[in-house]
């Protein structure tokens, strides 16, 4: 059966097909949905409804804050809305939609607060490749990560940026800094240092938007999947890290942060310092719950079900994968293969969802081959592995 058959419009706008058709990035889209359209008359009213939000998110030119960008693509990603009047209730909140954490479908990017003064601006450019390594300067003009662990540097002044062994110029403006964004896939990584002499390691499969020069009143950047970070102290400008989920505020300290979109859970794992961490109840309207981190504690959010506690860690499990290592401890079998597939951009399916259960406890080399930390894995508990035709692989019992 044809998945499409029950589809709301929120469900085409979460389809990575549908929105290239909308783009006419993808003939194959095109010709597949304009056959769809004439097929299935019975889905005209969905589709209307799903193409008037993406021209409307689209074309319009307001400028949000940042919480209602996320409050506004959680209401397009989560809510079950079938009535006209409903959508057009969301689209009271928006003249844009900013960001698209699933698809990255949309590349632009407005946040702005009146009693702020930092603006982060990303030009409309063409639809991106997410499956490139690359750096988006303000302009839209995109540079290629070609090495499997790029760096990045920034001067004082945020108007040279060294990219590994190259050096970018670009002019960052007297009324309002300008913004890049770091783009990386699965299967690799990116090590970055902010204007400010701030460090960041940026994990496969995240993103990270920030001004390339931070103004004087604060320091903020918005991340998208997983990155480590080493803050350089200014007790008088807070740096703060920007997620779907959660807020991040430091002075100066170093920490993990965990909020890829597809996760169920956010963390934040703390490794010297402090942090202060709001966390968003359910969007603009609900609140906020703020706590603060000590050393060797982690934050936990359960994203479906608001739930949230602090528990005392041993930092290394969480953080060596900056050094190409993973420090496992009583983790389980299914998260560690979900951290492996990213690593390495490789698929891994557990064919039976009880293996998934066993725990996990010891070292795996990430600068190893793929199949070299399957042996590893199949040291640790009783399963055997293989890989199928397609280049997948597959974890069973054993016979």
């Amino acid at each position: 059966m044809n998945k499409y058959k029950l589809y709301s419009s929120t469900d085409f706008l979460n389809d990575d097909s549908f929105i290239q058709w909308l783009l006419k990035s993808d003939s194959d889209a095109e010709l597949y949905w304009d056959t769809f359209i004439e097929e299935h008359p019975e889905k005209k009213e969905e589709l209307d409804e799903a193409v008037e939000i993406f021209n409307h998110f689209r074309f319009s030119h307001e400028e949000l804050s940042l919480d209602e960008v996320f409050s506004i693509w959680n209401n397009v990603k989560h809510q079950s809305v079938n009535k006209r009047t409903s959508l057009l209730t969301i689209l009271k909140y928006a003249a844009v939609f900013l960001l698209v954490f699933t698809t990255g479908a949309l590349s632009y990017y407005f946040y702005n607060e009146a009693d702020k003064e930092t603006e982060f601006t990303i030009a409309e450019t063409e639809p991106l490749n997410f499956d490139e390594a690359q750096i988006i300067l303000s302009d839209g003009k995109s540079i290629p990560l070609n090495s499997k662990a790029s760096e990045i540097r920034y001067d004082a002044t945020g108007d040279k940026v060294i990219v590994d062994n190259d050096t970018i110029n670009q002019l960052v403006g007297a009324d309002k800094p300008t913004t890049n964004r770091v783009i990386i896939p699965y299967g690799k990584s990116s090590q970055i240092t902010l204007s400010d002499g701030t460090r960041v390691w940026l994990n496969a499969g995240s993103q990270l938007l920030y001004p390339s020069v931070f103004d004087k009143k604060q320091r903020e950047v918005l991340l998208i999947g997983e990155a480590y970070f080493e803050v350089e102290h200014n007790e008088h400008v807070p740096f703060v890290v920007r997620t779907e989920h959660a807020d991040v505020e430091v002075l100066g300290t170093s920490f993990d942060v965990l909020a890829y979109p597809d996760d169920h859970m956010f963390q934040t794992v703390l490794v010297t310092g402090s942090v202060s961490i709001e966390s968003k109840k359910s969007g603009l309207l609900s609140g906020k719950d703020k706590m603060v981190l000590v050393p060797n504690q982690m934050f936990y959010l359960d994203k479906e079900s608001g739930v949230n506690y602090i528990n005392n860690v041993e930092v290394d499990s969480y953080t060596s994968w900056k050094e190409g290592m993973f420090n496992c401890n009583k983790q389980d079998l299914s998260r560690v293969v979900r951290r492996l597939e990213r690593y390495y951009n490789k698929q891994i399916h557990i064919k039976d969802p009880l293996l998934g259960t066993y725990k996990i406890s010891g070292k795996l080399d990430l600068k190893s081959d793929i199949s070299e930390v399957l042996d590893v894995l199949q040291a640790f508990v009783p399963i055997d592995w293989g890989k199928q035709q397609n280049g997948d692989y597959f974890i069973v019992k054993p016979n």
